[in-house]
């Protein structure tokens, strides 16, 4: 009596292949063509696929939203074209908000402000802006005010963000190499030759649950199996908690704070529950905080910032010494005029030598006062600190400095005018001794 013959079970690569059998897709790709029909070549299935494309556009009788007026440029966002490809965009040829409207208009703003405008605090932090609106000067007024640890947290929060996605980047890089293993072993199995039919074989495939939902690891040590990280070493979730409770620690710890920060009681509570006692390290965690501290830099101390950046650019020692300066020059000048008024020396043209002490002493003076030299804008360049100049970068703060610096140099000339034709017009009246 002969055995039954074996009853085969569907296999993983079967069920595998009848569903890209029985999928019906509108995309028509060389990869799905010939994965769909796999045993015609792959030439006869880019052809059947193409000749299928043909006869339903000549079925079709509708006219595709594509080709309405191709030559207008789309306001609706959600229509997009199949031409563009949604890793760039085109301007001018396709409408920028089809593809990604959030990001095309953020892209176009910072654009427009860092050509026509002044940076905010969000692009100063996100984009290489130029000097002096950069986030190391900014990180020097901070400084000057006892508040730079807040801009130290929100970059230690987007070094930490970096750090997350660094992780589960390799955490998908190795279920990428888990599929590629499973799919190696599939054609392993297909390549090798079919069983004997008096010999039942039977093969172990990997098992799909596992692919489909990997395991996620309890251990610290996972990160020894995972692709490592920028330095060469491992990054595990260990690690991201050990750093999301440093940065607690460091900022926003209510007892033993080393660099606290402007934060509310109720969000240091729930950084405590959500950090030290559940150990949570998701960048997610620190939103409230971000948000609120951003805020106050936003808010408080960005605008003051920017118009100390505008309005002046000398250091509090030069001006101090401006003011020296400036008042030795006056005395000068208004010796040299009463000398001449005095000694009846000289003649009309003579009292106008005065004109040239005046003018520095009135704009070192000045300048003293405002702390904005004329001098400084119309070379380009800013004092950061006593006698430590940077050159001027930003073209729109370029403009402003220019166009103050032009209206106090007319200034300075109007007031050492006004000072010099006062001594110029006294009469002469020489002292005798008597």
């Amino acid at each position: 009596m002969e055995p039954p013959p074996l009853i085969h079970q569907p296999s993983t690569l079967s069920t595998y292949a009848k569903i890209l059998d029985d999928y019906e897709s509108s995309r028509w790709s060389i990869r799905q063509a010939n994965s769909r029909l796999h045993a015609l070549g792959l030439e006869s299935a880019l052809e059947n696929d193409l000749a299928r494309q043909a006869n339903e556009k000549k079925q079709n009788d509708a006219i595709p939203l594509s080709d309405l007026n191709q030559r207008r440029q789309s306001n609706n966002p959600y229509i997009t074209h199949q031409l563009v490809s949604s890793k760039h965009k085109t301007y001018g040829y396709a409408d920028p908000f089809a593809i990604a409207p959030v990001e095309a208009w953020q892209e176009i703003k910072d654009y427009n402000l860092r050509v026509n405008g002044l940076p905010t605090l969000d692009q100063m932090m996100r984009l290489n802006t130029l000097s002096p609106l950069t986030q190391s000067q900014f990180s020097t007024f901070l400084r000057r005010r006892n508040a730079h640890q807040n801009l130290n947290f929100l970059v230690e929060l987007e070094t930490h963000e970096k750090l997350w996605r660094a992780h589960l980047g390799a955490i998908e890089r190795q279920s990428r190499q888990r599929l590629s293993k499973f799919l190696q072993s599939l054609e392993s199995l297909a390549d090798s030759p079919p069983p004997s039919a008096a010999v039942a074989t039977f093969t172990e495939l990997p098992d799909t649950q596992d692919l489909l939902h990997p395991p996620t690891p309890k251990d610290p040590t996972y990160a020894s199996r995972t692709p490592h990280g920028t330095h060469g070493q491992s990054l595990s979730r260990h690690d991201l908690v050990q750093n999301a409770i440093r940065i607690y620690r460091t900022f926003c710890s209510a007892l033993d704070a080393a660099q606290p920060i402007h934060l509310p009681d109720d969000h240091r509570a729930a950084l405590e529950e959500l950090i030290e006692k559940h150990q949570r390290p998701e960048p997610v965690v620190f939103d409230s905080a971000r948000s609120y501290v951003f805020e106050i830099l936003n808010v408080f101390y960005y605008p003051q910032f920017v118009d100390s950046v505008l309005y002046k650019n000398v250091a509090k020692a030069s001006a101090r010494a401006l003011l020296a300066l400036g008042l030795i020059f006056l005395t000068t000048g208004f010796s040299i005029e009463l000398g001449l008024i005095f000694s009846g020396a000289g003649n009309y043209g003579t009292r106008w030598w005065g004109f040239l002490p005046f003018i520095l002493a009135w704009s070192a003076i000045l300048t003293s006062l405002t702390r904005f030299a004329w001098w400084l804008a119309f070379a380009g360049l800013s004092e950061t600190h006593f006698m430590v100049y940077i050159h001027i970068q930003d073209k729109t703060v370029k403009r402003i400095h220019r166009k103050r610096a032009l209206l106090w140099l007319l200034l300075n000339v109007l007031i050492s005018l006004i000072t010099t034709i006062t001594f110029a017009f006294i009469p002469a009246n020489r002292l005798v001794a008597h």
